[in-house]
């Protein structure tokens, strides 16, 4: 099998040749231009030989032309410093406009795509970064997530506004993204935990516009919803129109491949396996240990192995990173 056979086979409940792979992190040095970032994402790709691209663009981009300003990073373990954030009190939610496609920040990402893309030809499949409007929200508000709580508690329908401004901002992004030949969206939230919302709440808010942005996506084969943290939302999300959901299975209170795969929908593949501190700091024995476990609990079926978040770039030896590679061939 192709790349392209091997993903959409795991993703639609098929039968591929073996477990599609990849791992995918911040290069804080490398993530502040088009040229630097494709470059970056190009070079991991190859190194690897990776069965997709999973491009991991910069948080900020997504909040940078509604305001949020930071200086770069000058330290490949030590993230942006954030400099402004336009969001004090609830009031100011309602002061965000939708912004234009030639927004810097956002016409940056589509030039890296197409960057990416010349590069590495259509033998791989790309999938491209998106935070959903809660998200969205929270990295706009610099992660304050206590003040978002205290704003959604506060004005509901201001926050509700802003998220409205998002998805009129980032729908017209995804469908720029579609035209350009990605395989898929990587959708991701913070939001959709027992730490951050009740699940009616989250249905009640931030479902709407979720859906709106994933609809935008709804011709690409390999969307994947991302449940960051613990205590996840997965069965309150699980009728998602995503081909395959993606967390931290190994943290607590988040439900192990297996157990998630018997109640997901049977269309519906996990992704994830190893998690990022393993990848960091543990031997490569130790990945291939837990790589081949989660393959098994899949019995290699509506499953793609790879870092249950973002893998900390700096401080994962190549080693650790071919024995997940690695695991997925044995």
């Amino acid at each position: 099998m192709n790349r392209h056979d091997r993903l959409h086979a795991a993703l639609r409940g098929g039968n591929p040749d073996r477990v599609p792979v990849s791992a995918w992190g911040h290069w804080y040095l490398r993530e502040m231009s088009a040229e630097a970032f494709a470059d970056v994402m190009v070079e991991f790709q190859q190194r690897y030989d990776w069965d997709f691209c999973k491009l991991h663009a910069r948080a900020s981009y997504h909040a940078e032309g509604f305001g949020f300003r930071h200086r770069p990073s000058t330290r490949a373990d030590t993230v942006h410093e954030t400099l402004h954030s336009p969001i004090a009190t609830p009031q100011d939610w309602r002061k965000l406009r939708p912004l234009p496609l030639s927004t810097p920040a956002l016409a940056e990402q589509l030039q890296a795509i197409d960057l990416v893309k010349r590069a590495l030809g259509d033998a791989v499949p790309v999938i491209m970064t998106v935070f959903l409007p809660l998200d969205i929200a929270y990295k706009l508000s610099d992660k304050n997530g206590a003040m978002l709580a205290e704003h959604i508690h506060a004005d509901e329908e201001a926050v509700a506004s802003a998220l409205g401004v998002f998805t009129e901002t980032f729908v017209p992004f995804i469908e720029a993204v579609v035209k350009r030949g990605v395989d898929g969206i990587y959708f991701s939230t913070k939001w959709a935990n027992a730490h951050r919302l009740t699940e009616p709440h989250y249905r009640r808010l931030a479902r709407p516009f979720d859906l709106a942005m994933i609809e935008a996506a709804k011709s690409l084969p390999c969307n994947l919803l991302h449940l960051c943290e613990d205590g996840i939302y997965l069965d309150a999300l699980s009728d998602y129109p995503v081909a395959g959901f993606h967390w931290e299975s190994q943290t607590k209170g988040n439900p192990s491949p297996g157990t998630a795969l018997k109640r997901l929908p049977g269309h519906a593949a996990v992704a994830g396996g190893v998690d990022p501190y393993t990848l960091a700091h543990g031997r490569p024995a130790e990945v291939r240990m837990k790589a081949e476990d989660a393959i098994r609990q899949a019995d290699g079926r509506r499953f793609v192995l790879g870092p249950g978040c973002s893998i900390l770039t700096a401080a994962t030896p190549h080693e650790n990173l071919q024995a997940l590679r690695d695991a997925s061939r044995s």
